[in-house]
C-alpha cells in the first residue's frame, strides 16, 4: 500500500526528468543555432591579440579565486592585450582592484557582446572535468578568432582550439595555467607563488576591516573559524564550538564566520565564553575582516580560497573533495587536514591548529 508521502519522489523524479531533458534540448538547439568552430589559420604571437575574453560562468567564489592565476598569466603572455573576464553576477566584486583585469563583464552584456564581437581570443576556463554549456556558449557567443578550452563533451561544437583533459594529478590552478598555454606557449613558467590566488584590496578597505575586528573585542592572536560550505563538504556547527572551546581554554579567542544559514544555527547554539560571533556581512568587507585573523579554519569552500589569496595560515578540512586539487598544503602557511568521509575529531583538529600559532 503506498503511503501518503509517495507522490513527493515522484514528483521530483519527474522535475528532475524534465530539467535533464530541457538542458539536453537546449544544448541541441545552441549547437544548431550557433556558428560552427571554424579551425584556426594561425595561432597567435605575443603581440598579435588586442582583445582576450576569459569566461568562467560560476557563482562560486572559490572556482572564481582559483582563475585569478590564469588572469595573471594571460596578462604576462600577451602584455599589450586588453583581458575582460565574463563571470556570472554574484562574485563579481572578487575581481574589483586586480590589475590583471581590465572589464569584468556579467550576463547582461552577453547581447553587447555578441553583436560587436571584437575577440582576438576567447577561453572557457570552465573546469576540465565537466562541460559547461553555459560556459562554451558563451565563449562562442564571443565571435572571437580563436575559442580556446578543454576538449570534453559538446566542446568542439563550440570551440576550436581544444586541450586535453589533463590526466595526471595536478592543481586546479595549474590545470587552468595550462590552458593558456595552448594558445601561448611562450608564457613564462608559473612557480609556486604564481599559483597562489589573487586578492586586492581597494583603499581603505583593508584599515576598515582591521576597525572592525578591533570593534569586536578580537586581536593579531585572534582565530577564525568560517561554518559555511556547500552539501557534505560542511561540517557541524557544534564541531566548530567544541574547537572553539579548546582555542578558548588555550587563551585564543575565536570569532565564528558564515552566512545566514549558520547565522540562524547560532543563534540557537549555547556559545562557549570567549568565543564571538561575527554578522554577516558583504564579501568585500568579509574579505578584509578575514585578513585580520591569525589563524582560519575551514572546509573546501569559497572562504578557504580567500584565506590562501590573503596569505592567512589556514586549517584545510578535506572530508570529500580531492585536496591534491583543491588545497594548498603547497603554501608555507597552510595545512590540510583530510578526514575521507567524515569529520575530524576535534584532537586531529586542534593538533594541526596549534601548530600554526
Amino acid at each position: 500500500m503506498s503511503s501518503p508521502d509517495a507522490p513527493a519522489p515522484r514528483l521530483r523524479s519527474l522535475g528532475k526528468t524534465a530539467e535533464r531533458e530541457g538542458k539536453l534540448f537546449l544544448r541541441r538547439t545552441l549547437i544548431r543555432l550557433l556558428p560552427k568552430p571554424y579551425a584556426p589559420k594561425d595561432r597567435p604571437t605575443a603581440q598579435d591579440p588586442a582583445r582576450i575574453l576569459a569566461v568562467r560562468h560560476d557563482a562560486r567564489l572559490g572556482n572564481l579565486l582559483l582563475l585569478t592565476p590564469a588572469l595573471r598569466l594571460l596578462k604576462r603572455a600577451f602584455p599589450n592585450a586588453r583581458v575582460d573576464a565574463l563571470i556570472s553576477g554574484r562574485y563579481g566584486d572578487a575581481l574589483a582592484f586586480n590589475q590583471d583585469v581590465d572589464r569584468v563583464l556579467t550576463p547582461k552584456a552577453l547581447p553587447a557582446i555578441f553583436l560587436k564581437g571584437g575577440y582576438d581570443l576567447a577561453f572557457d576556463f570552465s573546469p576540465q572535468h565537466a562541460f559547461s554549456l553555459s560556459s562554451a556558449a558563451w565563449t562562442a557567443l564571443s565571435r572571437a578568432k580563436l575559442h580556446i578550452g578543454f576538449d570534453r563533451g559538446d566542446a568542439a561544437a563550440f570551440l576550436n582550439l581544444l586541450a586535453p583533459v589533463p590526466q595526471a594529478r595536478a592543481h586546479e590552478t595549474q590545470n587552468l595555467c595550462a590552458l593558456v598555454r595552448v594558445a601561448a606557449p611562450w608564457a613564462p613558467a608559473t612557480l609556486t607563488e604564481d599559483l597562489r590566488p589573487r586578492w586586492v584590496f581597494g583603499p581603505g578597505e583593508k584599515e576598515d576591516g582591521a576597525a572592525r575586528w578591533r570593534a569586536m573585542g578580537l586581536d593579531s592572536e585572534s582565530l577564525a573559524f568560517f561554518l559555511g560550505g556547500r552539501a557534505e563538504k560542511q561540517l557541524p556547527v557544534e564541531w566548530f564550538l567544541d574547537l572553539a572551546a579548546a582555542a578558548a581554554k588555550a587563551g585564543r579567542k575565536t570569532v565564528l564566520l558564515g552566512g545566514p544559514a549558520e547565522t540562524k544555527l547560532l543563534a540557537a547554539a549555547k556559545i562557549p565564553e570567549g568565543v564571538l560571533v561575527a554578522p554577516a556581512m558583504e564579501l568585500r568587507p568579509f574579505a578584509a575582516f578575514l585578513a585580520q585573523a591569525r589563524t582560519v579554519v575551514t572546509a573546501d569552500t569559497g572562504p578557504m580560497h580567500l584565506a590562501a589569496a590573503l596569505g592567512r595560515p589556514s586549517v584545510e578540512i578535506f572530508t570529500h573533495t580531492e585536496p591534491w586539487r583543491f588545497g594548498y598544503s603547497w603554501l608555507p602557511e597552510c595545512r590540510v587536514l583530510e578526514t575521507p568521509g567524515r569529520a575530524p575529531s576535534i584532537d586531529e583538529a586542534w593538533n594541526v591548529l596549534r601548530a600554526l600559532f
